[in-house]
């Protein structure tokens, strides 16, 4: 997608406009399904989760390849963001009150939706509210599967369950996990404050461990990424802060992106502004891009960017509507804005892609996709094609549909 770099006549308005079609649309079978929860894109598959069960879909044609149930009467809790070296690695609970205490952690081989192992886990300290899944449970890296529990974070052997090493961590309100390169970021919240610990995901061997650098009382603190280590921070009332921060190899606070200005405060913890919260904030080459308030609107449609290196804000975009969906490939930003209009007095149903240059917003592309009124939850793209998670699956709506970007 470096259309950037293509000659001005191939995106002339005639042809930028023309609307894409489907390359294919999953079958939906039986009953309506719920609402997805988490997704999954891993070498043809891609994979839709519900609370129920997870399905996997070739990339390709559309085929339904496999379906895993979660077991008995439980409900899905947590699943990683990524799969790693073929593994999936999801928490389910019984969906009764005290459910978390006796949680299952259960490894997937995706390729095949067949279950590698189940182990035990007590969920039932860590804070959980609302139906979405709960962010920093369950982490892979170097071999390990790890899971954050009330008390401490237990790796396990990615392949066979076997237990690894086991880091307590004291008392927590919150602990949320993080994995990449090999090692794991640990954050510990707990009466206002937070730590932050780097531990290396093959014996569990903490590097460091240190208080995290912002001034006043933290609310939570999320885990965005291992590799550059970024962290959301949501501050406790009214002056608490509320900023990204880049930490360095040695934990200290390298970068922290909150700046007061016209063009609006961060809000990267907001996570009713995406349903897939896991791309409330994303970065390509060395521009981080998030959400941003403006001080005369209540609602978000604005994304900024902003410089990894000095915090500096670089740009701030506004589609005017509201963004569905974000996600980075090729090292641009793609946001996709799905709408209502009406039509000779029909209610008529549009999605466009924006294509911007992280470097300073620059909408480079555009496309119509041709829609219906199925809201995406997220989309994963792969090579020259877009893949469209629905939110919803019912008759009409398919889990998932492709479109081939031309």
């Amino acid at each position: 997608m470096y259309e950037d770099k293509a000659p001005e006549s191939v995106w002339l308005p005639k042809r930028r406009w023309r609307a894409l079609k489907p390359a294919w649309q999953a079958r939906h079978n039986g009953p309506a399904e719920a609402e997805t929860l988490g997704t999954w894109l891993y070498d043809g598959f891609v994979v839709r989760a519900a609370f129920d069960r997870l399905r996997a879909f070739d990339t390709e044609t559309g085929e339904r390849r496999w379906t895993w149930e979660v077991p008995g009467r439980d409900v899905l809790l947590a699943m990683t963001d990524e799969v790693v070296d073929g593994v999936g690695l999801l928490a389910h609970r019984p969906d009764v009150s005290g459910g978390r205490e006796k949680a299952t952690v259960t490894a997937l081989d995706v390729a095949s939706g067949k279950e590698l192992w189940s182990a035990r886990q007590d969920l039932g300290r860590l804070w959980h509210s609302g139906s979405r899944l709960r962010s920093g449970t369950v982490a892979l890296s170097g071999g390990r599967a790890m899971v954050a529990t009330g008390a401490s974070v237990v790796a396990l052997d990615i392949r066979t369950g076997r237990p690894a090493w086991t880091v307590p961590h004291g008392p927590a309100d919150e602990a949320e996990i993080g994995a990449g390169s090999d090692r794991l970021v640990l954050v510990t919240s707990h009466a206002g404050t937070a730590t932050v610990r780097s531990v290396a995901a093959a014996d569990g061997t903490v590097h460091w461990e240190k208080p995290l650098p912002v001034d006043g009382p933290v609310e939570r603190v999320r885990v965005v990424a291992v590799d550059p280590l970024l962290l959301a921070v949501e501050g406790e009332g009214r002056r608490g802060p509320n900023c990204l921060l880049r930490l360095d190899a040695d934990g200290n606070n390298a970068t922290e992106i909150s700046p007061p200005g016209d063009h609006g405060t961060t809000v990267p913890y907001a996570t009713w502004v995406l349903d897939d919260a896991r791309r409330l904030v994303t970065w390509a080459g060395d521009t981080l891009i998030t959400f941003v308030k403006l001080p005369q609107h209540d609602y978000l449609t604005h994304l900024a960017g902003f410089s990894l290196s000095t915090g500096r804000h670089q740009w701030t975009w506004d589609d005017g509507w509201g963004i569905d969906a974000l996600a980075c490939h090729r090292g641009h930003v793609v946001a996709l804005r799905h709408f209502e209009h009406e039509n000779e007095g029909h209610v008529d149903w549009s999605c466009t892609a924006h294509v911007l240059d992280p470097a300073d917003g620059r909408v480079v592309a555009r496309r119509r996709l041709r829609v219906t009124a199925d809201k995406p939850y997220t989309m994963h793209l792969h090579g020259n094609r877009m893949l469209w998670v629905s939110k919803e699956s019912s008759l009409g709506t398919p889990p998932v549909k492709a479109f081939d970007w031309r």
